[in-house]
């Protein structure tokens, strides 16, 4: 047997019943040891090369191989996930497109970074953006159309008539299509619902910051005025006009409604389970826009480790209660969509953005021609250019192999590496993790 080394993305943590668990970060492994193991496990990953010790406990040590907890001494890691990310993010054999119809919005959210102004994208601009998704599906074996905003319902004439012709392509092509959208649920009325499934839109995003007396604080109408309650009528409503849609439920949190979030959770019950994911992230502070209120979260999130604690504990609870959540840092092997070269975002007059924080007039990056996204080089190149395997910092840190390298935009406009707040924690998020990944097995075999 060669020599072999414990893996250095290994985490051990004690749940809270006194199950030893091991998280493997690389492997994704998860596995609870118990109680007689406990010890061998430990000599075992301390002095994985001992003869006597792997011979004696020979099941044991090769189980902990097969789930990259150990490995060979001559295995680079580093270079094995840096394979893996540059294979997501330099692959073209899928396009994954965001149009933005609209920065306008019928909201006035007070945490919003957004201008929420300007035009609808015109005639011209949408053809010029179908001709392109419909050339896609004869490159592409696969082709996702995202909507955003803005507030994306505004202009859903364009949804329907871009999802349409791409629709039509792919069949033709013999490609896969999916859509999405963004929305604050606002405008989602019956009739909305109802064209969903017909035009390949598979899920929605949309936000509830809490119960009403504290949503209707945060996510207000433009001019004021309450939103929470057409909210959550309309995805009753989308519930029980649509047999497959699903909702991603995003719960922005800060010091206002942390507390509330159990009453929020309350109210969804009622929901279909099977048709809708929640998740939660403290409040985003995109720009300079109302600094009290963001300091006021930023007071609240405490230090980094109590930031993470105190997101997870409402992770906790929303699976305690049965609901399925969404780990945002497990989706994929890039820390954002925007990291990869087959993501296209196109703003309301077809200009290239490299962001949706990152959107706006100073910001374009190129534009949408009838030949394709045509961009600025010097743009383009230092934004793909970068690389956390390039980064001293990010080569020794153990949430490499799920962060890889933090968020772009961040780096770009000077605001270090835009870490991601389970790097707080990292044990609460690997017991978090282990949590999550336990109630979908469980799940599953009911």
């Amino acid at each position: 047997m060669g020599d072999v080394k414990a893996s250095k993305f290994n985490v051990l943590f004690k749940e809270d019943n006194g199950t030893q668990v091991l998280v493997n970060l690389l492997s994704k492994a998860i596995a609870e040891v118990d109680k007689e193991n406990e010890t061998v496990v430990r000599k075992l990953l301390a002095n994985p090369n001992d003869p006597e010790l792997t011979q004696k406990h020979h099941d044991t040590f090769e189980n902990l191989k097969y789930g990259g907890y150990i490995v060979d001494a001559e295995f680079d890691e580093v270079n094995h996930l840096k394979l893996i990310n540059f294979m997501e993010r330099f692959d073209r054999s899928a396009i994954s497109v965001t149009v933005m119809p609209t920065m306008q919005c019928n909201f006035d959210c007070v945490y919003c970074y957004e201008d929420k102004t300007g035009p609808i994208m015109s005639p011209t601009t949408a053809d010029t953006v179908a001709n392109f998704l419909e050339n896609m599906t004869a490159q592409k074996r696969m082709v996702s159309l995202g909507w955003f905003g803005g507030e994306p319902l505004i202009a859903f004439d364009l949804i329907e008539y871009i999802n349409s012709r791409v629709i039509d392509a792919a069949e033709r092509n013999k490609a896969e299509f999916n859509s999405f959208i963004t929305t604050n649920g606002y405008l989602l009325d019956a009739e909305k619902s109802r064209k969903l499934e017909k035009l390949n839109v598979r899920s929605l995003q949309i936000t509830l910051d809490g119960p009403p007396e504290y949503h209707d604080k945060y996510r207000i109408l433009k001019g004021g005025g309450p939103t929470f309650d057409r909210i959550y009528s309309n995805i009753k409503t989308l519930f029980k006009g649509t047999q497959t849609v699903t909702v991603k439920l995003r719960v922005n949190v800060g010091p206002d409604n942390y507390s509330s979030v159990g009453r929020l959770l309350d109210m969804l019950e009622e929901f279909p389970k099977d048709r809708f994911l929640v998740y939660f992230r403290w409040i985003f502070q995109g720009s300079e826009k109302n600094p009290l209120f963001h300091r006021k979260v930023r007071e609240f999130e405490g230090t980094p480790k109590e930031k993470f604690q105190k997101l997870a504990e409402l992770y906790y609870m929303a699976l305690e209660r049965g609901f399925d959540v969404m780990l945002p840092i497990t989706n994929s092997n890039v820390y954002c969509e925007y990291d990869r070269v087959s993501s296209v975002l196109i703003g309301p007059k077809g200009g290239l953005y490299l962001c949706t924080v990152r959107v706006g007039d100073k910001y374009r990056a190129g534009r949408i021609t009838p030949d394709g996204p045509v961009y600025d080089s010097v743009l383009y190149e230092t934004w793909h250019g970068f690389s956390a395997f390039e980064d001293s910092k990010c080569l020794n840190c153990p949430l490499l192999p799920l962060c890889l390298g933090g968020c772009r935009n961040a780096r770009m406009n000077g605001m270090g590496r835009g870490c991601p707040e389970e790097l707080g924690y990292i044990e609460e998020f690997a017991k978090l993790w282990y949590r999550v990944q336990k109630f979908k097995k469980e799940r599953t075999v009911k």
